[in-house]
């Protein structure tokens, strides 16, 4: 007698619906492969906390060697004693936790192929140095010596490792956070006073605004590079801008259609373009107010007759 017709389909359902739990139980225990342990955290490169290091020694290919000096949150190039750019030294020191994906002995290098004996560059973070080998062809990355273990990690790091001192300067021109109270300009001197920014010479036409966005570009103010120099210019035009606690000296001449500003201070000059240099020398353009309008006009001598005017007539 065959079956009904019902019958089987709920036999196909509940089939159906084993494969479904055979399925999903085989897919679990693939995934959590039980027994077998997960695999170890990636090797970091060195054991150094980033934050704790405070000194960092470059030996760059070309050029002579620097280092860097951290005081408190701020680094700077030791000498010359300029500022560095926070952002270079934040990337650099991720050297210190990253992943290593192979650790080699050095005396498996036979045919120097790691490149680290002698070292295409070395640095030194306080004082644990490493030491730059040559790229892998397969995956970029680069071999580096720790110690008496050569790693191979992403080569991220070595255009910053074999920079020389002047590619660490800072390009902003004030510290972070001052605050201006004083500039001296070719053609213009600010003073911040209790009641406001004072001009000399005096322009009463110069609004509040066109002055705060003038010592705002300032503030601000970011080169598009930073260069050694030598010796000031003898045509290049005194600046000095004034804060709490102190002050930056400057030369300003052109160059071409981009403005050079030599520091006073130290052997360096920070590079502008010819819109920035207009902007930080120039006092923003107001726009021109409308003329008032014409107060209303009343023409008696052409007002109509009235009713006591005809009476009279």
């Amino acid at each position: 007698m065959a079956a009904a017709p019902g019958a089987l389909m709920r036999g196909r359902l509940w089939l159906n619906l084993a494969l479904v739990l055979i399925v999903a139980l085989l897919a679990a225990i693939a995934w959590q492969q039980p027994g077998k342990t997960p695999p170890p955290p990636a090797t970091r490169l060195t054991a150094l906390d980033p934050g704790s290091v405070a000194h960092i020694a470059f030996h760059p290919p070309r050029g002579e060697p620097f280092a860097l000096q951290r005081e408190g949150e701020t680094w700077f190039i030791e000498q010359p004693r300029l500022r560095a750019q926070p952002f270079r030294v934040r990337t650099l020191l991720e050297l210190l936790t990253a992943p290593s994906a192979a650790q080699l002995a050095p005396a498996d290098d036979q045919d120097n192929a790691f490149g680290v004996e002698p070292p295409q560059t070395r640095v030194v973070f306080d004082d644990t140095e490493i030491a730059f080998g040559l790229t892998n062809p397969v995956g970029l990355r680069r071999y580096v010596r720790v110690g008496d273990t050569v790693h191979l990690i992403e080569d991220r790091y070595y255009h910053h490792a074999a920079s020389q001192w002047v590619d660490w300067v800072d390009r902003r021109l004030l510290p972070e956070g001052v605050t201006l109270t004083g500039l001296q300009l070719p053609d213009l001197t600010l003073s911040r006073a209790d009641t406001g920014w004072q001009l000399d010479p005096s322009q009463p036409a110069i609004g509040a605004d066109a002055i705060t966005a003038l010592v705002e570009e300032w503030q601000r103010a970011y080169a598009m590079d930073v260069e050694p120099a030598g010796e000031l210019p003898g045509d290049a035009k005194p600046l000095r801008l004034e804060w709490d606690g102190g002050a930056l000296d400057l030369g300003i001449v052109r160059d071409g259609d981009e403005w050079l500003l030599y520091r006073r201070d130290t052997p360096v000059r920070y590079r502008f373009s010819d819109n920035q240099g207009q902007r930080l020398l120039e006092l923003p353009q107001q726009a021109p107010q409308p003329p008032a309008a014409d107060p209303p006009h009343h023409d008696h001598d052409h007002a109509a007759p009235t009713a006591a005017d005809d009476a009279g007539a």
